[in-house]
Protein backbone atom coordinates (compact mmCIF):
# COMPACT_ATOMS: atom_id res chain seq x y z
CA UNK A 1 0.00 0.00 0.00
CA UNK A 2 1.31 3.18 -1.20
CA UNK A 3 2.56 5.77 1.74
CA UNK A 4 2.04 9.43 1.49
CA UNK A 5 5.36 9.78 1.18
CA UNK A 6 5.87 7.18 -1.84
CA UNK A 7 2.94 9.37 -3.18
CA UNK A 8 4.85 12.73 -2.55
CA UNK A 9 8.07 11.35 -3.86
CA UNK A 10 6.14 10.20 -7.13
CA UNK A 11 4.85 13.64 -7.72
CA UNK A 12 8.36 15.84 -7.62
CA UNK A 13 9.38 12.88 -10.25
CA UNK A 14 6.58 13.49 -12.74
CA UNK A 15 7.08 17.10 -12.01
CA UNK A 16 3.49 17.81 -10.88
CA UNK A 17 2.30 21.28 -8.97
CA UNK A 18 0.56 20.61 -5.86
CA UNK A 19 0.47 21.72 -2.06
CA UNK A 20 0.41 19.59 0.68
CA UNK A 21 -1.41 20.15 4.68
CA UNK A 22 -0.10 18.37 7.54
CA UNK A 23 -1.89 18.64 10.53
CA UNK A 24 0.83 19.59 13.00
CA UNK A 25 -1.22 19.73 16.26
CA UNK A 26 -5.05 19.40 17.73
CA UNK A 27 -6.91 19.36 21.10
CA UNK A 28 -10.62 18.03 21.48
CA UNK A 29 -12.04 16.15 18.85
CA UNK A 30 -11.11 16.17 15.58
CA UNK A 31 -11.96 13.85 12.22
CA UNK A 32 -8.07 13.55 12.43
CA UNK A 33 -5.52 14.07 14.72
CA UNK A 34 -1.38 15.00 14.58
CA UNK A 35 0.38 13.84 11.94
CA UNK A 36 -2.59 13.11 9.24
CA UNK A 37 -1.29 14.30 5.66
CA UNK A 38 -2.99 15.11 2.39
CA UNK A 39 -1.65 16.19 -0.95
CA UNK A 40 -3.44 18.79 -3.05
CA UNK A 41 -3.66 18.46 -6.95
CA UNK A 42 -4.97 21.02 -9.43
CA UNK A 43 -7.68 18.90 -10.68
CA UNK A 44 -9.18 18.85 -6.90
CA UNK A 45 -8.14 14.75 -6.58
CA UNK A 46 -6.56 14.69 -2.62
CA UNK A 47 -3.91 12.16 -1.69
CA UNK A 48 -4.52 11.00 1.38
CA UNK A 49 -6.73 12.26 4.26
CA UNK A 50 -7.37 15.26 6.87
CA UNK A 51 -10.43 12.85 7.84
CA UNK A 52 -12.80 14.61 5.31
CA UNK A 53 -15.78 17.05 6.06
CA UNK A 54 -15.41 20.67 6.94
CA UNK A 55 -11.86 20.68 8.39
CA UNK A 56 -10.74 18.88 5.08
CA UNK A 57 -12.37 21.01 2.88
CA UNK A 58 -11.56 24.01 4.09
CA UNK A 59 -8.17 22.90 4.30
CA UNK A 60 -8.46 21.67 0.56
CA UNK A 61 -10.09 25.13 -0.82
CA UNK A 62 -7.04 27.02 1.21
CA UNK A 63 -4.71 23.90 -0.32
CA UNK A 64 -5.72 25.05 -3.97
CA UNK A 65 -5.04 28.35 -3.99
CA UNK A 66 -1.70 27.60 -3.58
CA UNK A 67 -1.02 25.01 -5.60
CA UNK A 68 0.78 27.22 -8.33
CA UNK A 69 2.82 29.10 -5.80
CA UNK A 70 2.88 31.14 -2.38
CA UNK A 71 4.11 31.11 1.12
CA UNK A 72 3.61 28.48 3.59
CA UNK A 73 0.58 28.99 6.17
CA UNK A 74 -0.15 28.24 9.19
CA UNK A 75 -3.99 27.24 9.31
CA UNK A 76 -6.11 27.17 12.46
CA UNK A 77 -9.62 25.94 12.71
CA UNK A 78 -11.87 25.78 15.55
CA UNK A 79 -14.18 22.76 14.60
CA UNK A 80 -17.32 24.56 16.66
CA UNK A 81 -20.86 25.78 15.22
CA UNK A 82 -19.27 29.30 14.26
CA UNK A 83 -17.20 27.41 11.88
CA UNK A 84 -19.76 28.11 9.43
CA UNK A 85 -20.39 24.79 7.82
CA UNK A 86 -23.72 22.35 7.84
CA UNK A 87 -22.55 19.10 7.32
CA UNK A 88 -23.38 17.84 10.84
CA UNK A 89 -19.44 17.09 11.10
CA UNK A 90 -19.17 19.42 13.77
CA UNK A 91 -16.54 17.88 16.28
CA UNK A 92 -15.81 20.99 19.20
CA UNK A 93 -11.74 20.67 18.78
CA UNK A 94 -9.17 22.84 17.01
CA UNK A 95 -6.59 21.73 14.38
CA UNK A 96 -3.81 23.32 13.56
CA UNK A 97 -2.83 22.46 9.67
CA UNK A 98 0.38 23.22 8.02
CA UNK A 99 -0.68 24.22 4.15
CA UNK A 100 2.47 24.37 1.99
CA UNK A 101 2.72 24.95 -1.84
CA UNK A 102 5.15 22.34 -3.70
CA UNK A 103 7.64 22.18 -1.19
CA UNK A 104 10.33 22.99 -3.89
CA UNK A 105 13.87 22.57 -1.21
CA UNK A 106 12.52 19.77 0.41
CA UNK A 107 12.33 17.10 -2.19
CA UNK A 108 15.95 15.62 -0.68
CA UNK A 109 14.07 15.25 2.50
CA UNK A 110 11.03 13.23 1.46
CA UNK A 111 13.25 11.02 -0.65
CA UNK A 112 15.33 10.21 2.20
CA UNK A 113 12.57 9.82 4.45
CA UNK A 114 11.46 7.46 1.97
CA UNK A 115 15.08 5.62 1.65
CA UNK A 116 14.90 5.58 5.19
CA UNK A 117 12.03 3.50 5.44
CA UNK A 118 12.81 1.20 2.95
CA UNK A 119 16.01 0.47 4.31
CA UNK A 120 14.07 0.03 8.07
CA UNK A 121 16.08 2.88 9.42
CA UNK A 122 15.38 5.44 12.38
CA UNK A 123 14.99 9.10 12.06
CA UNK A 124 12.45 11.88 13.20
CA UNK A 125 11.28 13.83 10.02
CA UNK A 126 11.02 17.90 11.15
CA UNK A 127 8.76 20.74 10.34
CA UNK A 128 8.77 23.88 11.26
CA UNK A 129 5.55 25.54 11.93
CA UNK A 130 6.04 28.44 14.61
CA UNK A 131 9.19 30.99 13.38
CA UNK A 132 10.48 34.39 14.36
CA UNK A 133 12.42 33.99 11.44
CA UNK A 134 11.50 32.75 8.19
CA UNK A 135 11.85 29.07 8.77
CA UNK A 136 8.47 28.62 8.79
CA UNK A 137 7.56 25.31 6.63
CA UNK A 138 11.31 24.00 6.30
CA UNK A 139 12.10 20.80 6.97
CA UNK A 140 14.89 18.96 7.88
CA UNK A 141 15.53 14.84 8.28
CA UNK A 142 17.39 13.78 11.70
CA UNK A 143 18.86 10.24 11.21
CA UNK A 144 19.95 8.27 13.58
CA UNK A 145 23.26 6.52 11.90
CA UNK A 146 23.72 9.70 9.45
CA UNK A 147 23.91 12.87 9.33
CA UNK A 148 20.46 15.08 8.82
CA UNK A 149 19.37 15.69 5.15
CA UNK A 150 18.00 19.39 4.74
CA UNK A 151 18.22 22.79 6.60
CA UNK A 152 15.70 24.73 8.07
CA UNK A 153 17.71 27.83 7.32
CA UNK A 154 18.95 28.51 11.01
CA UNK A 155 22.22 26.79 12.43
CA UNK A 156 21.30 27.43 16.10
CA UNK A 157 17.45 26.43 15.29
CA UNK A 158 18.79 23.13 13.53
CA UNK A 159 20.91 22.21 16.14
CA UNK A 160 18.36 22.66 18.49
CA UNK A 161 15.58 20.76 16.61
CA UNK A 162 18.71 17.77 16.11
CA UNK A 163 18.84 17.60 19.74
CA UNK A 164 15.47 17.23 20.11
CA UNK A 165 15.31 14.38 17.72
CA UNK A 166 17.71 12.21 18.77
CA UNK A 167 16.12 12.64 22.58
CA UNK A 168 12.87 11.31 20.42
CA UNK A 169 14.62 8.34 19.07
CA UNK A 170 15.93 7.17 22.95
CA UNK A 171 12.70 7.20 23.72
CA UNK A 172 11.23 4.87 20.98
CA UNK A 173 7.73 5.86 20.40
CA UNK A 174 5.96 6.03 17.18
CA UNK A 175 3.58 9.35 17.63
CA UNK A 176 4.18 13.04 16.42
CA UNK A 177 4.38 15.20 18.31
CA UNK A 178 4.61 19.63 18.77
CA UNK A 179 7.28 20.83 20.45
CA UNK A 180 7.70 24.38 21.55
CA UNK A 181 11.76 25.14 21.65
CA UNK A 182 13.42 27.84 23.63
CA UNK A 183 16.35 28.24 22.11
CA UNK A 184 16.07 29.65 19.67
CA UNK A 185 12.17 30.13 19.90
CA UNK A 186 10.22 28.06 17.30
CA UNK A 187 7.55 25.25 17.34
CA UNK A 188 8.25 22.79 15.59
CA UNK A 189 5.99 19.41 14.11
CA UNK A 190 8.17 16.14 14.87
CA UNK A 191 7.64 12.56 13.13
CA UNK A 192 9.69 9.52 14.34
CA UNK A 193 10.54 7.19 11.37
CA UNK A 194 10.57 3.59 13.14
CA UNK A 195 11.13 0.55 11.25
CA UNK A 196 7.94 -0.81 10.11
CA UNK A 197 6.74 -3.06 12.70
CA UNK A 198 7.08 -7.14 11.96
CA UNK A 199 3.75 -9.15 12.46
CA UNK A 200 5.39 -12.63 12.47
CA UNK A 201 2.82 -15.43 12.15
CA UNK A 202 3.30 -18.93 12.59
CA UNK A 203 0.46 -20.91 11.37
CA UNK A 204 -1.22 -20.45 7.74
CA UNK A 205 -4.45 -21.93 8.67
CA UNK A 206 -7.84 -19.72 8.78
CA UNK A 207 -7.12 -17.47 11.40
CA UNK A 208 -3.46 -16.77 10.16
CA UNK A 209 -4.73 -16.28 6.70
CA UNK A 210 -7.27 -13.82 8.43
CA UNK A 211 -5.03 -12.09 10.65
CA UNK A 212 -2.39 -11.37 7.64
CA UNK A 213 -4.67 -9.26 5.90
CA UNK A 214 -5.94 -7.42 8.78
CA UNK A 215 -2.36 -6.83 10.02
CA UNK A 216 -1.02 -5.80 6.62
CA UNK A 217 -3.97 -3.57 6.45
CA UNK A 218 -2.57 -1.63 9.72
CA UNK A 219 0.65 -1.25 8.93
CA UNK A 220 2.38 -4.27 9.52
CA UNK A 221 5.24 -5.75 7.22
CA UNK A 222 3.50 -9.46 7.29
CA UNK A 223 5.87 -12.23 7.71
CA UNK A 224 4.39 -15.97 8.03
CA UNK A 225 4.92 -19.56 8.28
CA UNK A 226 3.47 -23.21 8.00
CA UNK A 227 4.75 -26.27 6.87
CA UNK A 228 1.84 -27.06 4.15
CA UNK A 229 1.94 -25.30 0.84
CA UNK A 230 -1.31 -25.23 0.32
CA UNK A 231 -2.11 -23.24 2.53
CA UNK A 232 0.74 -21.73 2.94
CA UNK A 233 1.28 -19.67 -0.65
CA UNK A 234 1.30 -15.83 -2.07
CA UNK A 235 -1.97 -16.49 -4.19
CA UNK A 236 -4.21 -17.50 -0.64
CA UNK A 237 -1.59 -15.04 1.54
CA UNK A 238 -1.62 -11.83 -1.01
CA UNK A 239 -1.19 -9.17 1.71
CA UNK A 240 1.71 -11.03 3.37
CA UNK A 241 5.93 -9.96 2.27
CA UNK A 242 7.14 -12.79 3.58
CA UNK A 243 5.23 -16.03 2.65
CA UNK A 244 7.56 -18.93 4.30
CA UNK A 245 6.91 -23.20 3.61
CA UNK A 246 8.81 -25.22 5.54
CA UNK A 247 9.38 -26.16 8.91
CA UNK A 248 7.71 -23.78 11.19
CA UNK A 249 10.21 -24.28 15.23
CA UNK A 250 13.09 -23.89 12.71
CA UNK A 251 11.97 -20.92 10.36
CA UNK A 252 11.04 -19.61 13.95
CA UNK A 253 14.09 -20.11 15.64
CA UNK A 254 16.16 -18.44 12.59
CA UNK A 255 13.97 -15.39 12.38
CA UNK A 256 15.37 -12.00 13.84
CA UNK A 257 13.24 -11.46 16.93
CA UNK A 258 13.83 -8.15 17.61
CA UNK A 259 11.03 -5.31 20.08
CA UNK A 260 9.96 -3.99 16.54
CA UNK A 261 8.20 -7.77 15.98
CA UNK A 262 5.01 -8.83 16.84
CA UNK A 263 5.30 -12.79 17.54
CA UNK A 264 1.74 -14.65 16.61
CA UNK A 265 1.30 -18.15 17.48
CA UNK A 266 -1.62 -20.11 15.12
CA UNK A 267 -0.65 -23.63 14.27
CA UNK A 268 -2.72 -26.38 13.78
CA UNK A 269 -2.91 -27.67 17.31
CA UNK A 270 -1.83 -26.91 20.79
CA UNK A 271 1.10 -28.85 21.02
CA UNK A 272 2.92 -26.87 18.13
CA UNK A 273 2.29 -23.91 19.49
CA UNK A 274 4.38 -25.07 22.52
CA UNK A 275 7.09 -26.66 20.80
CA UNK A 276 7.21 -22.75 19.06
CA UNK A 277 6.51 -21.02 22.06
CA UNK A 278 9.91 -22.66 23.66
CA UNK A 279 11.57 -21.14 20.61
CA UNK A 280 10.40 -17.24 21.52
CA UNK A 281 9.13 -17.04 24.97
CA UNK A 282 12.75 -15.49 26.29
CA UNK A 283 12.77 -13.28 22.97
CA UNK A 284 12.93 -9.42 23.60
CA UNK A 285 10.14 -8.90 21.31
CA UNK A 286 6.95 -5.77 20.96
CA UNK A 287 4.61 -8.51 21.41
CA UNK A 288 3.72 -12.42 21.93
CA UNK A 289 0.42 -13.62 21.52
CA UNK A 290 -0.69 -17.91 21.63
CA UNK A 291 -4.11 -18.87 20.81
CA UNK A 292 -6.05 -20.93 22.90
CA UNK A 293 -9.04 -21.90 25.46
CA UNK A 294 -7.96 -21.04 28.96
CA UNK A 295 -7.62 -24.77 29.55
CA UNK A 296 -4.65 -25.88 26.95
CA UNK A 297 -3.22 -21.92 27.73
CA UNK A 298 -2.92 -23.01 31.41
CA UNK A 299 -1.35 -26.78 30.33
CA UNK A 300 0.87 -25.44 28.54
CA UNK A 301 1.73 -23.13 31.28
CA UNK A 302 2.55 -25.49 33.93
CA UNK A 303 4.73 -27.73 31.32
CA UNK A 304 6.51 -24.69 31.15
CA UNK A 305 6.75 -23.77 34.69
CA UNK A 306 7.69 -27.49 36.11
CA UNK A 307 10.74 -27.73 33.41
CA UNK A 308 11.65 -24.51 34.06
CA UNK A 309 11.27 -23.50 30.64
CA UNK A 310 9.88 -20.16 31.68
CA UNK A 311 9.08 -17.95 35.01
CA UNK A 312 5.75 -17.16 35.78
CA UNK A 313 6.12 -13.31 34.99
CA UNK A 314 7.72 -14.36 31.37
CA UNK A 315 4.33 -16.39 31.35
CA UNK A 316 2.32 -13.70 32.09
CA UNK A 317 3.63 -11.26 29.16
CA UNK A 318 2.37 -13.85 26.42
CA UNK A 319 -1.05 -12.33 25.71
CA UNK A 320 -3.04 -15.55 25.71
CA UNK A 321 -5.87 -16.19 25.84
CA UNK A 322 -5.17 -14.17 22.42
CA UNK A 323 -6.92 -10.38 21.06
CA UNK A 324 -9.27 -8.23 22.79
CA UNK A 325 -12.34 -9.56 24.35
CA UNK A 326 -15.12 -8.39 21.97
CA UNK A 327 -17.47 -11.60 21.38
CA UNK A 328 -15.41 -12.87 18.69
CA UNK A 329 -16.96 -15.75 17.04
CA UNK A 330 -15.88 -15.97 13.14
CA UNK A 331 -12.73 -16.79 12.01
CA UNK A 332 -12.30 -12.96 10.77
CA UNK A 333 -13.93 -11.71 13.62
CA UNK A 334 -11.35 -13.46 16.03
CA UNK A 335 -8.57 -12.42 13.53
CA UNK A 336 -10.06 -9.05 14.02
CA UNK A 337 -9.72 -9.05 17.85
CA UNK A 338 -5.99 -10.25 17.76
CA UNK A 339 -5.21 -7.58 14.93
CA UNK A 340 -7.18 -4.49 17.48
CA UNK A 341 -4.98 -6.14 20.21
CA UNK A 342 -1.28 -6.05 18.28
CA UNK A 343 -2.69 -1.86 17.39
CA UNK A 344 -3.66 -1.53 21.05
CA UNK A 345 -0.27 -2.33 21.75
CA UNK A 346 1.42 -1.04 19.17
CA UNK A 347 0.00 2.20 20.19
CA UNK A 348 -0.31 1.95 23.64
CA UNK A 349 -3.74 2.27 23.91
CA UNK A 350 -5.82 3.37 27.22
CA UNK A 351 -6.83 -0.53 27.56
CA UNK A 352 -3.47 -1.34 28.17
CA UNK A 353 -1.85 -1.51 31.67
CA UNK A 354 2.03 -1.40 31.36
CA UNK A 355 4.90 0.19 33.76
CA UNK A 356 7.04 1.00 30.47
CA UNK A 357 10.39 -1.06 31.40
CA UNK A 358 13.04 1.19 29.88
CA UNK A 359 12.48 3.95 27.97
CA UNK A 360 10.63 2.45 25.27
CA UNK A 361 8.58 0.31 27.13
CA UNK A 362 8.85 -2.18 24.75
CA UNK A 363 11.61 -4.35 25.95
CA UNK A 364 9.72 -7.65 26.60
CA UNK A 365 6.85 -9.18 25.06
CA UNK A 366 3.84 -7.39 25.52
CA UNK A 367 5.59 -4.18 26.93
CA UNK A 368 6.63 -3.18 30.05
CA UNK A 369 6.92 -5.18 33.20
CA UNK A 370 4.18 -7.55 33.86
CA UNK A 371 4.43 -9.44 37.26
CA UNK A 372 3.33 -12.34 38.53
CA UNK A 373 3.93 -14.35 41.84
CA UNK A 374 4.00 -17.95 42.36
CA UNK A 375 2.92 -20.22 39.53
CA UNK A 376 0.90 -21.16 36.17
CA UNK A 377 -2.75 -20.44 37.31
CA UNK A 378 -0.93 -16.85 38.71
CA UNK A 379 0.44 -16.12 35.57
CA UNK A 380 -2.49 -16.65 33.72
CA UNK A 381 -4.41 -14.66 36.16
CA UNK A 382 -2.44 -11.57 35.52
CA UNK A 383 -2.93 -11.97 31.82
CA UNK A 384 -6.82 -12.51 31.95
CA UNK A 385 -6.87 -9.44 34.00
CA UNK A 386 -5.49 -7.11 31.61
CA UNK A 387 -7.24 -8.60 28.76
CA UNK A 388 -10.28 -7.59 30.43
CA UNK A 389 -9.41 -4.68 31.19
CA UNK A 390 -8.51 -4.08 27.92
CA UNK A 391 -11.75 -5.36 26.14
CA UNK A 392 -14.16 -6.78 28.54
CA UNK A 393 -16.34 -3.73 28.34
CA UNK A 394 -17.11 -3.52 24.82
CA UNK A 395 -17.65 -7.40 25.08
CA UNK A 396 -20.17 -7.18 27.30
CA UNK A 397 -22.47 -4.57 25.72
CA UNK A 398 -22.74 -7.06 22.62
CA UNK A 399 -25.30 -9.77 22.84
CA UNK A 400 -23.98 -13.31 23.53
CA UNK A 401 -24.75 -16.87 22.09
CA UNK A 402 -25.77 -19.89 24.44
CA UNK A 403 -22.04 -21.95 24.25
CA UNK A 404 -19.88 -19.35 22.69
CA UNK A 405 -16.45 -19.89 23.14
CA UNK A 406 -14.20 -16.91 24.43
CA UNK A 407 -12.06 -15.40 21.56
CA UNK A 408 -8.99 -16.86 20.54
CA UNK A 409 -9.68 -20.07 21.64
CA UNK A 410 -8.85 -23.16 19.77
Amino acid sequence: MESIYDQIVRLYAEDRPFALGTVVYTTGSTPQKIGARAVFLPGGEILGTLGGGCMEAEARRRGLQMVQGGDAELLELHLDDDFGWDDGLICGGTAHILLQPKPEAQEEVYRAALQLKGDRGRGVFALVTVSGGDALGRATLVRSEAPSVGDVGDPALQAAIEEAARGLLLEGREDPRRIRLRDPEATVYFEPLLPRPVCFIAGAGHIGAALSHYAARCGFEVAIVDDRPSLCNAERLPDAEHVLVGDIVETVRTWPKTPDTYFIIVTRGHRHDAVVLREVVKAPLAYLGMIGSKRKILTVYEEFTREGLATPEELARIHAPIGLDIGALTVDEIALCIAAELVMVRRRGAGRKTDGAGPSGRDCPGGGEVRADGDAEAALAVRLGERDTAGRPLAESLPRRPGSRDPGAS
